[in-house]
C-alpha cells in the first residue's frame, strides 16, 4: 500500500470538501472575518438569577433597558430558569438523552424571552426566535433598535454528547457569545445576581478565561464552555460580568465604565 500523499491538481474546476487542507489552515491565515454589526451590544439576563426573582429585580432592569434603546443596537438574551432545572431533572428521571433535555431547557428559555420583550413591547421591541435573530435581526433593530431573544443555542437534538453526566454543556452562556460573536457585536455583557467573578468577598475586576478555567473547583458566575468558546472567538474577546440587581449597574456596562468582572480571553 503506498503511503505517499495525494497531490492536488491545481485547477480552477476543481473542489474538495472541508477536509482540503488549504479550506481548514487557522484563521488568523487568511483574510479578517467582517463584522456585519459592528455597533450591536448584547445583554444576556440569567433566567434563574434575574428573570425567576420577579418584579423586584426584573422590572428596574427592564427600566435601565428601555432607556438604552435609544443608544447603539441592543440585543437581550434571555436564558433558562428553576423550571427548565425542574424539567431536565424530570427528564433525567426519565432516561432522556442529551439532545432532547437541550429541547426541553431552551423552551423556558424562551419563555422568558416572550416576558421580557412583553415588558419592552410599548418601544417597539419584539421577541424574534432563533432563525429570525439569525437571518432578520438587521431589519427588526431598523425598526425599534433592540430586539428579545432566546440565548439558548439551537442544537436541539444535535448537542453534543458531553463528557460526564448528560446535562447540555452548550447552554445560554455559550449560545449568546456564539450570537454575538457571529453578528460581529460590540460588547457582551452577562447581568447576574452577584457582582462579577469573586475571589473570597473580594470582586475580581479583570481575569482571563485561561486563568478562571484553570481552578476546575472555582465557583463561577458563568458557564465554563462559555468561557472556552471565548478563546476561539474572533470578534469577541471579552465579556462583562455585572450584578444587576444593583440598581445603574447595566447601564454603567453598557456605557463602557468599569463595573463588574471583565474576562479576556
Amino acid at each position: 500500500m503506498s503511503t505517499t500523499h495525494p497531490k492536488d491538481v491545481e485547477s480552477p474546476l476543481a473542489r474538495q470538501t472541508l477536509l482540503d487542507r488549504e479550506q481548514v489552515r487557522p484563521v488568523d491565515q487568511q483574510q479578517p472575518v467582517i463584522r456585519m454589526l459592528p455597533r450591536l451590544r448584547v445583554v444576556v439576563l440569567g433566567g434563574r438569577s434575574i428573570v425567576d426573582r420577579g418584579r423586584d429585580v426584573l422590572l428596574p432592569l427592564v427600566e435601565e433597558l428601555r432607556a438604552a434603546i435609544s443608544g447603539d443596537p441592543l440585543l437581550i438574551a434571555t436564558g433558562a430558569g428553576i423550571r427548565a432545572r425542574h424539567a431536565l431533572g424530570v427528564g433525567l428521571d426519565l432516561g432522556l438523552p442529551t439532545g432532547a433535555l437541550a429541547e426541553i431547557a431552551g423552551r423556558e428559555a424562551e419563555q422568558n424571552g416572550h416576558l421580557v420583550a412583553a415588558l419592552l413591547a410599548e418601544q417597539g421591541v419584539a421577541y424574534l426566535g432563533h432563525d429570525t435573530v439569525a437571518h432578520q435581526l438587521p431589519v427588526h433593530l431598523a425598526a425599534s433598535n433592540a430586539a428579545v431573544t432566546n440565548g439558548y443555542p439551537p442544537y436541539g437534538v444535535h448537542e453534543l454528547p458531553t463528557a460526564a453526566g448528560k446535562i447540555p454543556a452548550h447552554r445560554t452562556d455559550t449560545g449568546a457569545l456564539l450570537l454575538a460573536d457571529a453578528w460581529g457585536a460590540a460588547s457582551l455583557t452577562y447581568v447576574r445576581d452577584v457582582d462579577g467573578v469573586l475571589d473570597g468577598d473580594t470582586v475580581v475586576r479583570e481575569a482571563s478565561a485561561t486563568e478562571l478555567l484553570a481552578d476546575a473547583a472555582r465557583t463561577l458566575p458563568i458557564d465554563r464552555e462559555a468561557l472556552r468558546t471565548l478563546q476561539r472567538a474572533r470578534h469577541v474577546r471579552s465579556v462583562r460580568i455585572v450584578n444587576g440587581t444593583v440598581a445603574g449597574n447595566l447601564t454603567k456596562a453598557l456605557a463602557g465604565e468599569h463595573v463588574g468582572t471583565v474576562v479576556s480571553a
